[in-house]
């Protein structure tokens, strides 16, 4: 077989799995805000996509964003019925196209809720370390404000035996006495 025929062998192949993986999906009528459709036409045209798949790529992040947001009881519950109903319908079109099975594509909910509790128990963790790091923190400058208040001010004590002496007036009283012994002549050196 030449690499023309092996080719072309590919082709029919990719053809196959494209058609298959294409059966898998269902169509869903939809309308969206001219807005909407205005930035739909606008990325599809920018990046040389289809504007159906930009949808469905949109539309499926969007449902797991939904879907991680559900409260973890009823997220569980919505999971298990969800992926039955998948292979329910994946049935259903194998059926139509004559195949025995199909695999379903797409999202597997019950390990995107697995996914979900594991960043749960993540975001736990790390919102515990910090609180805990936070605490930390705050214990050890709480002894250095405290040493350093008590370094610059007296104590309760220190204030209560200590004579009030005001600056400004044991200054003034000084000037003055050092003036008047130099008018009189009175100095202690003589």
């Amino acid at each position: 077989m030449s690499k023309a025929q092996t080719l072309i062998e590919q082709f029919y192949q990719e053809e196959m799995e494209r058609k298959a993986q294409e059966a898998t999906f269902t169509p869903l009528d939809i309308t969206v805000s001219s807005a909407d459709m205005a930035v739909i036409s606008t990325i599809s045209k920018r990046f040389n996509k289809d504007k159906n798949l930009l949808v469905r790529e949109a539309v499926s992040q969007a449902l797991l964003d939904m879907f991680s947001a559900l409260e973890p009881v009823e997220r569980k519950m919505l999971a298990k019925e969800s992926d039955e109903l998948a292979k329910s319908i994946a049935a259903e079109i194998a059926e139509e196209q004559g195949l025995d099975q199909l695999e379903v594509s797409g999202t597997n909910w019950v390990q995107q809720d697995k996914n979900c509790v594991k960043e749960e128990r993540k975001a736990e963790k790390e919102k515990a370390l910090q609180q805990e790091q936070a605490a930390k923190t705050v214990l050890n400058t709480e002894p250095e404000s405290t040493e350093s208040l008590s370094s610059e001010a007296p104590t309760a004590n220190e204030a209560e035996s200590a004579p009030f002496e005001p600056e400004a007036t044991e200054t003034a009283e000084t000037t003055t006495a050092e003036s008047e012994s130099e008018s009189t002549g009175n100095s202690i050196f003589g």
